[in-house]
């Protein structure tokens, strides 16, 4: 232990040596009973506690609690969206499902033309002449 380490001991935990790092406690006591300038230090540092720990912090009036109070921001108000948003809402939905609907019926109202033999792709795809969609049975007037 050095003087050094003893006031950076001093000036983190206090003048308690049970406040003290446990592997250090034992060096910074034998080390303030050996040397006079360190035991007034520790001296000091204890006198500096017990100021501090007397100390008492008086509670605020009642005109400080008000100008705090009448400063601090006001809450707001949560409001619920305006009824246009709904009507957007509604008005995607209706889109959806009327996407829906025309992809499921596009072959049946010429929108896409149905796979045939010259379409390898499309007529791999198809395994039957009927394409069932939602419950909707197209006919995809396959040739074999």
């Amino acid at each position: 232990m050095n003087a050094e380490r003893f006031e950076q001991l001093l000036d983190a935990y206090g003048a308690s040596p049970g406040r003290w790092p446990q592997g250090e406690r034992a060096a910074a006591e034998a080390f303030a009973a050996a040397s006079p300038d360190a035991a007034a230090r520790l001296e000091a540092a204890r006198a500096l506690d017990g100021a501090l720990d007397a100390w008492k912090l008086d509670a605020g009036s009642a005109m400080l609690r008000e100008r705090i109070t009448a400063g601090a921001p006001k809450p707001r108000l949560v409001r619920s969206p305006p009824r246009r948003v709904w009507w957007a809402g509604a008005g995607l939905a209706a889109a959806c499902a009327m996407g829906m609907v025309v992809g499921a019926n596009a072959v049946s109202l010429g929108l896409l033309a149905a796979p045939t033999t010259a379409d390898p792709i499309g007529a791999a795809l198809t395994s039957s002449d009927n394409l069932s969609v939602f419950g909707t049975t197209l006919d995809l007037g396959k040739t074999s």
